[in-house]
């Protein structure tokens, strides 16, 4: 492997971790440069999840030394997030490939509109939703995002951030801790499934893994010091870069082919 490609693994995943943690949307750079690297796409999309699940624990410590959430609502809300992330592992998507962009795009145009009119449902708790215990709603739709995540992973974030603030109530730095957290305990299901397939390239996630760590503990300290209005404007730049690329305004891979051609 040469010093070029091992740089080019490591600084995506800085990338990739620092926007995974703050926002979403990073594992777009991920599956582009794997699959510059030539790999298919099932094994692009296997390969993925070494880095997702290694920075998201990587975040989850830094955020959990802060006590944001309490350890138990963590718990109860992976828990169905783990049992759709192994039948989303399993089997095949709810939405066919066609529609994909604009379901996506219909759930940013969404968090645009929350973050730029409704600010405040980041900036604060909501004690009526916070101290309300989880609902059966709750859990079916932790299900259904785990199941999301568990085949696909592109976008899973936003959903979790949606769902944390306007279900949960909770502000977008909570909401960022519990991210992290939920989809670093139903990664670890979605990851066996993918170990047992043999479709992971271990030396690229690795490296990629590596640079993610690195780029998670750079947002989480970022978010930690700048407070919501930060997060939140990390936020909507991700949410307009990934909405250029579900529609095909912008494509990262012929970036990553010049690179490598180099």
């Amino acid at each position: 492997m040469s010093i070029v490609l091992i740089l080019i693994l490591v600084i995506s995943g800085i990338v990739v971790g620092f926007i995974n943690t703050l926002s979403a949307g990073g594992t777009v750079v991920s599956i582009a440069l794997f699959l510059a690297l030539g790999l298919p796409p099932s094994a692009a999309n296997a390969t993925n999840r070494v880095q997702v699940l290694i920075q998201s624990f990587g975040a989850t410590i830094l955020f959990r030394k802060k006590k944001l959430i309490e350890d138990r609502k963590i718990i109860e809300l992976s828990i169905p997030a783990m049992i759709g992330a192994l039948a989303g592992s399993l089997f095949a998507s709810l939405m066919t490939q066609n529609l994909f962009p604009y379901f996506m795009g219909t759930i940013l145009l969404i968090m645009i509109i929350l973050m730029l009119y409704k600010p405040k449902v980041l900036f604060e708790d909501n004690p009526q939703k916070v101290n309300k215990p989880f609902t059966v709603a709750n859990y079916l739709v932790f299900f259904a995002i785990g199941v999301y995540g568990g085949f696909i992973q592109v976008g899973t974030g936003y959903f979790l951030i949606i769902a944390s603030t306007i279900m949960l109530g909770y502000d977008i730095i909570k909401t960022s801790a519990i991210k992290v957290s939920v989809m670093f305990l139903y990664s670890i299901v979605a990851m066996i499934v993918f170990v047992f397939e043999g479709k992971i390239y271990w030396e690229y996630g690795l490296l990629h893994s590596l640079g993610g760590v690195f780029g998670s503990w750079i947002a989480t300290r970022f978010a930690l010091k700048n407070g919501a209005n930060f997060v939140r404007w990390v936020i909507i730049v991700v949410i307009i870069l990934t909405a250029l690329y579900l529609f095909g305004a912008i494509d990262p891979k012929p970036f990553f082919n010049t690179l490598l051609q180099n």
